[in-house]
């Protein structure tokens, strides 16, 4: 929580933040580590609460194919209006206590974050096939062995 009384034209944050496992269990992040934000809360000319900065961490994601944990760094900039009207912000926003809690912010910034796919690009024996299943591969285009009688007439016809 920022206290906003101490704050005179600008206050300057620096802060390392730790993300309950309540923000993240019905997401794809399995965990979330070294959070840090980097910047600045203010009152711009229209007297409204500003908050600019950099946030960084690392994401703890599974792998697209096997599931293993793997990490993903994460960099991004927030320029964002604390509108006291905003009903999205009243959560954040005490005004009686005049206090400011910014991980709510920070949160719906990390989630814009998170890839639809990550893999570990290293992984060699991948395995491609099994009982029931196999994983297709979009450059190579097979043929369904139930259509396939169809194409030997397509190339029939086009012979004569």
């Amino acid at each position: 929580m920022i206290d906003l009384n101490k704050m005179n034209n600008q206050l300057l944050i620096n802060e390392k933040y730790d993300f309950d496992e309540n923000y993240y269990k019905n997401t794809d992040i399995r965990k979330l580590d070294n959070v840090k934000f980097e910047g600045k809360l203010y009152y711009d000319y229209e007297d409204n609460l500003k908050l600019e900065g950099i946030c960084n961490g690392i994401m703890i994601l599974p792998d697209s194919l096997t599931l293993e944990d793997l990490e993903y760094p994460f960099s991004f900039e927030i320029d964002y209006v604390i509108d006291e009207n905003n009903d999205e912000i009243k959560e954040y926003f005490e005004k009686m206590k005049n206090t400011l809690d910014i991980m709510g912010i920070l949160w719906q910034n990390i989630v814009l974050e998170v890839p639809m796919r990550i893999t570990n690009s290293t992984i060699d024996e991948i395995k491609s096939a099994g009982d029931g299943w196999d994983i297709k591969n979009e450059k190579k285009k097979e043929i369904d062995p139930r259509l396939a009688k169809l194409t030997e007439l397509l190339d029939d016809t086009g012979k004569e």
